[in-house]
């Protein structure tokens, strides 16, 4: 499919109610903190300032992703990610370039009024419902993994901690705002060391992305620890830690995943 301006490309979409998913946050949401939302009709924003990722708590909200309802941009990922305005729907688009191509089904077009190039689906966004599993699921899924490959290595398990598991969280949706690998840690943690929040001393960050994505696939690509693995810096933060605790932050939205842990 040849590149197109958006609102030629858009014009065949307006019956494919684009933009009335709301993204796949992996955190089970209370009612009143749904992500995206708003009404279809209002303008689309331009890429603003960046909502503050808070403390890492659970009910907190990230990026709604590729194809999820928007207000503005600042809710569709990093600064280059937009929220784009088509006949009174808006949907989240991904910044795309010869170094970060779309997922299949979507295809990398110029918007009308911004420089930014960004990834739009050519036969409308998914509407089916994907299964969302908890924080406490993903932890326990993540953690098992993890001291399985090191006892492979001979090395003693890494124990839970609450206190870690807040602080991955924080800087695994600040990740995913900002595209900003150990930007959490390196602001609140490097300053201040070995004083940090319970002990945090180190951190190791991670993006998986894959259309119709599932949330064990992600985690599964991402802790492979073969020889031909791409995650290798990854891998080995947790394989060669001589930590004892853990804290794991997830965060899954459209066909995206952030992975961040942290080690005292």
């Amino acid at each position: 499919m040849s590149v197109a301006r958006v609102a030629l490309l858009c014009a065949s979409l307006a019956a494919l109610g684009c933009g009335e998913r709301a993204g796949d946050p992996v955190i089970q949401l209370p009612a009143d903190q749904s992500p995206g939302g708003g009404e279809p009709g209002a303008a689309a924003a331009e890429p603003g300032a960046m909502a503050d990722p808070g403390a890492g708590s659970v009910g907190q909200q990230g990026p709604t992703g590729l194809c999820g309802r928007c207000n503005g941009s600042d809710e569709c990922g990093d600064a280059n990610d937009a929220c784009i305005r088509h006949q009174g729907q808006r949907f989240c688009g991904r910044d795309c370039d010869d170094q970060h191509g779309c997922p299949d089904g979507y295809s990398c077009v110029e918007l009308d009024n911004s420089q930014l190039w960004q990834c739009v689906p050519q036969n409308g966004c998914p509407t089916a419902a994907v299964a969302v599993p908890t924080l406490a699921d993903v932890r326990q899924y993540v953690r098992g993994r993890i001291n399985s490959e090191r006892a492979i290595e001979n090395r003693p398990a890494l124990n839970e901690s609450s206190c870690l598991d807040d602080l991955a969280q924080g800087s695994a949706v600040a990740f995913a705002l900002t595209d900003e690998p150990l930007g959490k840690f390196v602001k609140e943690c490097d300053p201040i060391w070995p004083n940090c929040n319970c002990g945090w001393s180190a951190e190791a960050e991670l993006t998986v992305a894959r259309y119709a994505l599932d949330w064990t696939t992600a985690v599964d690509s991402a802790l492979d620890t073969s020889r031909d693995s791409q995650n290798l810096r990854f891998t080995q933060a947790f394989l060669d830690s001589d930590g004892t605790d853990l804290g794991i932050g997830f965060w899954l939205s459209g066909d995206e995943a952030w992975i961040a842990l942290s080690f005292h």
